[in-house]
């Protein structure tokens, strides 16, 4: 007979809280092993080296959040991401206007056009007043993020201060800044550029090195708005700011992106993407296009571990690339901007530690199948799907963006299952890539593999041709108790987080034994560095 002890044990492991998913530790049986077969002779693809980059959301200017791009350690953090793209754009880009007026920004205080040491970029706001500025901003947000959805955007300004800011802090991050334009002025049809000129001569005037897109999701202005913009209008928009580019000289060579459509889910959207391509192919640097795997207003925890959402992705991406191949063939293909859940995120879910399951899958898959850029939404912001929490902690993903950003590099290699493996279905799932050749860890013709494992077994990595030295950096959630809803993420079994303001930890592998199995944990995600690989296709 079972005793009562017993059955409140068996109780606390396996039954999960009303709307989690309890992380359960492995059980000591032994873990299915998964075989694949790496192809290292030659790579896949190269991918840019700013293939992981990040996202502001203009929205952030309305909420009156952009003084925290003054902070010290939100730098920090942002630089450590570097090299990257950083898009100011999304929804509320369509409701920006510029105006030249407002106090100029101080250079002594924030020019950041040629520092001449770290700490010029660093030290943009005292420590008092950032603290307080963050007080006021974790305070703000739950409520900023309830009232987002909820009414009309109406249009707002932005003033060359503002400019200054968003610059600075993309220049001293070592990012590249992307900056959207209001698509939605327009005259007869056809876009009203004159506002856009004032904006562009001010940033000429400043010299500013940065890029720039027209318009988010056009397919959804008949939604925002009520105006119909077609994607062969469109464009013709795009060729228009392309040479209102060309009359400035610090924009001859500026790079242009567009058309951030929606993902492929109905075809009046690809028949909108093909009109676009069709009369504004030509002038962009890359197709960019928007993708999220499910709605964040009832989004489960189960989506985020399912095999089939992960996969939906794959689908999509062939739409896409069919469209250029058939408009603009060899154009870059960009996700330029991305997360788990549209609407802000799902709460309790994308700024926990599940949520990487999404995101170092899409990394994988996107790189494998030839995405060029994957632009995360968004680095900080009053939503639940950013890297950093409203405190301006780091988040599991930025822990784990970090991570990739160190350890992987921009060749793809080919790893697959090496057979028909009914009782894994996607549960495993596994990446490669040439080693980052500026990590602390490289040698000449090191890998990476990276893994999940989406299953609550423990799994084992079996490859045709194993390695022997190993370096484990292994993701585990950070709080026991919360498991898959920890919003903290532990290394190796220590606990990640800020020294202070200025310096993030150490990120320090662990070697594995020779001849020791690669055991990815139930609910966890890791990367392997193997030293001693001597891929050919990463010599």
């Amino acid at each position: 007979m079972t005793s009562p002890l017993s059955l409140l044990l068996w109780l606390q492991w396996c039954v999960p809280a009303a709307g989690f998913l309890v992380f359960t530790p492995d059980s000591g049986t032994r873990p299915e092993p998964v075989q694949f077969k790496a192809e290292l002779a030659r790579s896949l693809r190269t991918v840019s080296p700013r293939f992981l980059s990040v996202a502001l959301d203009a929205a952030l200017l309305r909420q009156k959040g952009l003084d925290l791009l003054r902070s010290q350690k939100l730098i920090t953090l942002a630089k450590a991401l570097s090299p990257g793209y950083l898009r100011f754009g999304g929804t509320g880009a369509d409701f920006i206007l510029f105006e030249q007026n407002g106090r100029p920004y101080p250079s002594h205080e924030n020019s950041c056009m040629s520092p001449k040491t770290q700490d010029d970029c660093l030290s943009l706001l005292p420590l008092k007043l950032e603290n307080m500025l963050v007080d006021i901003w974790r305070m703000q947000a739950p409520h900023l993020l309830k009232n987002e959805f909820n009414k009309d955007i109406q249009n707002t300004t932005i003033t060359g201060e503002s400019l200054d800011i968003l610059y600075t802090f993309a220049h001293c991050s070592g990012l590249h800044l992307i900056f959207g334009l209001n698509a939605l002025l327009r005259k007869d049809h056809v876009w009203d550029s004159s506002n856009a000129q004032k904006l562009l001569q001010y940033c000429a005037s400043k010299q500013y090195n940065m890029s720039w897109e027209l318009g988010n999701e056009p397919n959804s202005f008949r939604h925002k708005v009520g105006i119909k913009v077609p994607g062969t209008q469109l464009g013709k928009d795009f060729q228009q700011l392309y040479s209102l580019l060309h009359t400035f000289r610090t924009f001859n060579h500026t790079k242009l992106y567009g058309p951030d459509i929606g993902q492929p889910r109905r075809r009046r959207i690809v028949t909108m993407l093909k009109g676009f391509l069709q009369t504004g192919g030509e002038v962009l640097d890359a197709v960019t296009w928007h993708h999220y795997y499910v709605n964040g207003r009832n989004a489960t925890p189960e989506e985020f571990l399912s095999p089939k959402v992960l996969d939906s992705l794959v689908w999509k991406i062939k739409q896409i690339f069919k469209v250029v191949a058939k408009t603009v063939p060899g154009k870059k293909v960009w996700l330029g901007e991305t997360s788990s859940a549209f609407g802000g995120g799902a709460p309790d879910l994308s700024n926990k530690f599940i949520a990487g399951f999404m995101w170092l899958d899409k990394l994988g898959l996107s790189a494998k199948m030839g995405i060029d850029v994957v632009i995360r939404q968004v680095l900080v912001g009053a939503a639940y799907y950013q890297l950093v929490d409203w405190s301006l902690d780091p988040l599991p993903d930025y822990w784990l963006s970090l991570i990739y950003k160190q350890l992987v590099g921009t060749k793809v290699l080919n790893v697959s299952v090496a057979h028909s493996d009914k009782g894994n279905e996607g549960i495993l799932r596994v990446y490669m890539h040439c080693t980052n050749p500026t990590s602390e860890i490289y040698r000449k013709g090191a890998v990476t593999m990276f893994a999940l494992n989406l299953s609550t077994q423990d799994k084992e990595i079996l490859l045709f041709d194993p390695f022997n030295n190993i370096i484990q950096f292994l993701l585990q959630p950070g709080d026991s108790e919360e498991g898959l809803h920890s919003q903290s993420v532990k290394l190796n079994g220590q606990l990640l987080k800020m020294v202070d303001h200025k310096t993030l930890p150490v990120i320090k592998g662990e070697a594995l034994p020779a001849g020791h199995p690669i055991i990815v944990p139930a609910h966890s995600y890791a990367f392997y560095v193997a030293q001693d690989a001597n891929a050919p296709a990463c010599l």
